[in-house]
């Protein structure tokens, strides 16, 4: 009795001292009350749980005779990301109230009726995911090693308002082996090419035309184009990066799914089902956005809109020269029939004002004040576990309406007989050596695709089979009235040959589209293996039933693209993955069409005349790749992962300018000074590379990945090349053989990442090095001896200098880049980041001619701030 007493007189000032912790566990996307959430209070820094309650049905939890001490708390339910508190001191006789919010899963939004679930790609390790502010961290991210079959690089929302991106140009400067050499803004066009080493000059267009990118299922890359932007690639500044949830870059052999590209698949998923309302400003030298995002139930759907404004004012020393675009996106989602069809409706808008006004000597002055517009329903319907279908229908429109007008410096003298109008003013018997020229263009590029696809999966033999089949239709189509040019006063020149032409005068385009795909997972040898095998049938503009060899007669060719990609555990650590594949790419209105090419000389009667050749060639076909590649992925332990892929491509029929003389399909060996152009399957690309990858696992909250990338292409084109000036004296010929070119570049990107919950910060440091970028002109043509500046060398014929054929060595430079993400409070945040810290301009002095050229930008800042409520 007396030992009991003794101890209870002990025990009573510890209860006296203990304090209690009460709060509620909610869900951050809506507020919702989480019941049946376990709660864990853990001292620190033992790491020791000290107690473990459940929440009740509303949420609330209650944790009775705290004894003071440091603790954090940790939250968790199934479904959501656990999150935790940190540093909570408990103090003697107190009682404390501690709310945690818990991040629902996006796999599992479908579930709780907040929109559409996003897909869930291999294994979920990372279980902790918290915010910085509004930025959502995922403690693990992207696995050290892939999971699936198919080269992939997968970026988050939460990359995405880290690197403070502008665009979709911008969100790809995070995918490994792009240069870093633009920063962040709207003032240039952002093409890319995937696997490219180089996205400039007219092969460089070519490989941003052959990356294809996909948002919301939607394609957006056109092929009504008609002008010469159509032989690029989208401008990925139309695309706003507020509004993006992630982006997929598909570099290897995808699923056969996916038509209608040469380099890769760029597929972006935006946000959309329940958002919560969300403001970000963003400011840069260059550029200064806003956007405001919104979501909110509506009965029994949901209700979500995006808006977003972007400025940029390119040279500040001038007036007018402003960029502006605005954006604007609707959803409306809902489920159907148990939540066994969910539909979804979307619109969106895209206005864009590219504006010079004429302040300088030449007078330039132009604007853009087209826009694109969109509207798409999809839905997907899934009766039992084992089977899917889902349907596409989107209607795109790009209006198409520019201005340029320039100071033209030619010499024009009318005659006294001769009365010509400049803009009002009667002018006659006079010479002018300059005027002012003006052109216009206005279309309409429609575009509208259906998809309707199946999936189903079952079992064979002990193997699992998901097999996919659908049909694809696309029809696009530009009117109009085309390019409208003054008839004198020609912005080109007054002597030009270039006149006007209409839209409405071009054929449209149509392509129908089969695909199979079975993804088999089984057993080989004792070993896990993934097996994908694909086939793709394209054709493009049938015009009836096929003859003989063929299925359907097309104006621009058939193709039968068969895929296979195989992925093989040795064990949970080491996989080894082989892949090949085909794919096939429309061409664009703008290779099909050219306008004529027009020829004016003065006959026997000193009569001008003036004769026209067409530069169309309605049957070009489209152009296909063969892709092989393979990898091996290598985990030593869980702190490090290796991932290193080998691949090679080639193509041999890609668009291509050719030149002929006029009178040249009457009489082939005709020589003429007058020429004309059409495009032709004769150009080709051979292209292979290695890509290794070095992921840590964040220790100590720091993470390092490493990226060592090679490439390595060459480009030329068959057959011979037209040279109405050629010297035959010299050896020359009308007709010479073409020059080839190789490239190759060796980027390795660094980078180090530090995150904190506990602090709320996020820290990254990026350095890019490129020890090599090698380029080199390789000549067939005849050789010709000339002398320069007292010193012999040897001349090709299509040589220009005597440069041309040596070796180009641009490599060698760095570039570091810093970003920092802190929480201001639970739901602002605040992000810096500073691009080429050290300044280094990497100047290349060109070692032939007095020419120097900057390959890094200048050092650069931008500030972010958003608040989330």
């Amino acid at each position: 009795m007396r030992k009991f007493i003794i101890f209870t007189m002990c025990l009573f000032p510890v209860i006296l001292a203990a304090s209690n912790i009460t709060g509620t566990i909610k869900r951050r996307l809506d507020g919702q009350k989480c019941d049946y959430a376990i709660v864990k209070l853990i001292k620190t820094p033992e790491n020791e749980v000290v107690k473990s309650v459940v929440t009740n049905e509303d949420g609330n939890y209650y944790i009775n005779n705290v004894p003071p001490g440091i603790y954090k708390i940790e939250a968790s339910k199934p479904d959501y990301y656990k999150n935790i508190l940190f540093d909570l001191k408990v103090e003697p006789s107190r009682t404390y109230e501690c709310n945690i919010d818990l991040l629902l899963k996006a796999h599992c939004r479908e579930k709780y009726g907040l929109g559409k679930s996003k897909k869930r790609h291999g294994k979920d390790r990372s279980d902790y995911c918290f915010m910085i502010g509004g930025v959502e961290v995922q403690s693990h991210g992207e696995e050290i090693i892939p999971e699936e079959a198919v080269t992939t690089r997968k970026i988050s929302s939460g990359e995405i308002e880290h690197l403070q991106a502008t665009s979709l140009g911008d969100v790809l400067n995070l995918v490994p082996g792009i240069e870093k050499s633009q920063n962040p803004g709207l003032s240039k066009s952002s093409l890319v090419g995937i696997r490219s080493v180089t996205v400039s000059g007219t092969q460089g267009l070519l490989e941003s035309f052959g990356s294809t990118v996909i948002v919301d299922g939607n394609e957006v890359s056109s092929g009504a184009n008609a002008m010469g932007s159509g032989r690029s690639g989208v401008d990925l500044r139309t695309i706003p990066a507020d509004n993006i949830e992630s982006v997929e870059v598909i570099s290897g052999i995808p699923s056969a799914e996916y038509g209608n590209f040469s380099n890769g698949v760029i597929k972006v998923e935006t946000k959309s089902g329940y958002v919560q309302p969300k403001l970000k400003a963003k400011i840069n030298p260059d550029t200064k956005t806003a956007s405001f995002s919104d979501g909110f139930k509506l009965k029994k759907g949901l209700i979500d809109y995006h808006l977003n404004y972007g400025y940029s004012e390119r040279d500040l020393r001038e007036k007018g020269d402003e960029y502006h675009r605005f954006y604007g996106k609707v959803n409306y989602s809902r489920p159907f029939l148990d939540n066994k069809l969910n539909t979804r409706m979307y619109a969106t808008y895209t206005r864009t004002i590219d504006s010079d006004k004429p302040t300088g000597i030449y007078k330039l002055k132009d604007y853009d004040k087209g826009y694109r517009a969109s509207t798409s329903f999809t839905f997907d319907y899934e009766p039992l576990e084992d089977r899917e279908y889902n349907g596409l229908l989107t209607m795109n429109l790009n209006r198409r309406k520019d201005f340029y007008e320039r100071l033209v410096t030619d010499q024009v003298i009318i005659p006294e007989d001769t009365t010509i109008d400049y803009y009002g003013e009667e002018l006659s018997d006079t010479m002018i050596s300059q005027y002012v020229g003006k052109r216009q263009t206005i279309g309409y590029e429609w575009r509208m695709n259906g998809r309707i696809k199946r999936k189903q999966e079952f079992n064979f033999w002990g193997q699992t089979h998901d097999i996919t089949t659908g049909l694809e239709v696309k029809y696009e189509e530009n009117t109009g009235d085309g390019l409208k040019l003054h008839p004198y006063w020609n912005y080109y020149g007054f002597y030009s040959s270039r006149h006007s032409y209409s839209f409405d005068d071009y054929s449209n385009l149509q392509e129908y589209n089969l695909f199979f795909q079975d993804n088999i997972t089984g057993q080989l040898l004792g070993k896990k293996y993934n097996l994908q095998l694909g086939l793709r049938y394209s054709a493009f503009n049938p015009t009836g039933l096929g003859l003989e060899n063929s299925f359907l007669e097309t104006r621009h060719g058939e193709y039968l693209c068969p895929r296979i990609n195989l992925q093989y555990f040795i064990n949970d650590d080491l996989r080894f993955r082989i892949g090949a594949g085909k794919s096939a790419k429309s061409i664009s209105l703008a290779y099909i069409y050219q306008a004529p090419e027009y020829y004016e000389y003065l006959n026997e009667d000193s009569v001008k005349v003036e004769e026209s050749h067409t530069q169309q060639n309605p049957d070009l076909k489209a152009y296909t790749t063969n892709k092989y590649e393979a990898s091996v992925d290598w985990r030593p332990s869980d702190a490090i992962g290796f991932s290193l892929t080998g691949y090679y491509s080639t193509n041999d029929d890609r668009p291509l300018s050719v030149t002929y003389p006029f009178g040249y399909e009457i009489k082939p060996d005709t020589i003429t000074a007058a020429d004309y152009s059409i495009y032709e399957n004769r150009g080709w690309k051979d292209s292979y590379g290695t890509e290794l990858t070095v992921r840590t696992k964040r220790v100590y909250n720091l993470q390092l990945k490493m990226n060592f990338t090679y490439r390595y292409s060459e480009v030329g084109r068959s057959g011979t090349i037209y040279d109405n000036r050629a010297d035959t004296s010299a050896g020359e010929n009308f007709w010479y053989n073409p020059a080839k070119t190789w490239r190759e570049k060796f980027i390795i990107d660094y980078q180090l990442n530090y995150v904190s919950q506990r602090l709320g910060v996020w820290v990254t440091l990026d350095a890019q090095q490129i020890p090599m970028d090698n380029k080199k002109e390789v000549y067939n043509s005849a050789e010709v001896i000339k002398e320069v500046d007292g010193v012999e060398h040897t001349f090709h014929q299509g040589m220009t200098y005597w440069w041309d054929d040596e070796l180009f060595e641009y490599g060698g430079r760095w570039l570091f880049n810093l970003r920092i993400t802190k929480s201001l409070s639970q739901n602002m945040e605040l992000s810096l980041y500073i691009n080429n810290i050290f300044d280094d301009r990497a100047l290349w002095i060109n070692p032939f001619r007095d020419i120097n050229r900057e390959q890094n930008p200048e050092i650069y800042y931008g500030l972010e701030v958003s608040k989330q409520w």
